[in-house]
């Protein structure tokens, strides 16, 4: 069986972090995994079709459209959901350069949208139903050029940092956890708007998979708590973990309808 955080991995900090937490609730749940590296630009797919997963971080789109055999384990708590009493989830960012004019969404229309790859919700489905609410009888296309797919968080806010683009989506965790650890990054853009909440990706198991032990493993993540576990969670700017019920990712497939019924079935 194998762990990988591949989708919050977004800098070598990160990465050693989530190579600490996941084994130690393994092991906390007695049940052994190996660490597998996955790196990017790989797709995430091929990763997610594995039949030996145990902790694997999916996204919620494909987790709630059911593409693969998987079952939910937890979601994470971070700082900010937390603060927002929003546990288990997170935001679409929209990013510009730092020195952008921008001052609202509208104000981008007609330039660059990069995005990550359209099977992605943060990077994708959560932007064309965000956008789909600009769209009507005379407005049907809102930017010149599509840059992509970019694939990562990081690659979107390097490539509006390096010019190549005029706004771009980022998961607000990745976008916190690149805050942390990479300051000189992230300097080079600012936030211009933020889109409704989502659930979190959250860690998935192969289906395949005993229910004691996911059982065991749900035990190990849910009582990990800032107290006794400082040194696990604070490096990666959590609180906890939380299990939603399986249905909870539905929404992120009803605004991808939503959007379609908008006239809006990709971006442009």
């Amino acid at each position: 069986m194998i762990v990988n955080a591949r989708m919050y991995s977004v800098t070598p900090a990160a990465a050693e972090g989530w190579k600490r937490l996941l084994p130690e609730a393994v092991r906390r749940a007695g049940l052994t995994a190996e660490i597998v590296d996955y790196p990017a630009p790989t797709r995430l797919e091929g990763l997610w079709a594995r039949s030996d997963l145990l902790a694997v971080f999916m996204c919620g789109w494909p987790f709630a459209q059911r593409r693969f055999p998987v079952r939910p384990v937890a979601a994470p708590i971070t700082e900010e959901a937390a603060r927002e009493g929003i546990p288990g989830h997170y935001r679409t960012l929209f990013m510009v350069p730092t020195s952008s004019t921008a001052r609202c969404l509208e104000e981008t229309f007609g330039g660059r949208l990069a995005y990550t790859n359209p099977e992605s919700h943060s990077g994708y489905n959560a932007v064309r139903y965000h956008l789909s609410a600009y769209i009507n009888e005379t407005r049907k296309t809102l930017y010149r050029t599509l840059v992509g797919p970019l694939i990562t968080p990081r690659r979107v806010v390097e490539a509006l940092a390096a010019g190549e683009a005029d706004v771009g989506p980022l998961d607000s965790y990745a976008w916190s956890l690149l805050c942390r650890y990479e300051p000189e990054l992230t300097r080079h853009v600012r936030i211009l708007t933020r889109s409704v909440p989502a659930p979190m990706p959250l860690l998935v198991t192969s289906d395949t998979v005993n229910p004691q032990a996911i059982a065991a493993l749900q035990t190990a993540l849910l009582t990990l708590n800032t107290e006794r576990d400082a040194t696990l969670l604070r490096p990666l700017g959590l609180r906890g973990f939380i299990t939603p019920s399986a249905d909870a990712w539905q929404v992120v497939c009803d605004r991808e309808e939503i959007a379609f019924s908008r006239g809006y079935a990709t971006l442009r």
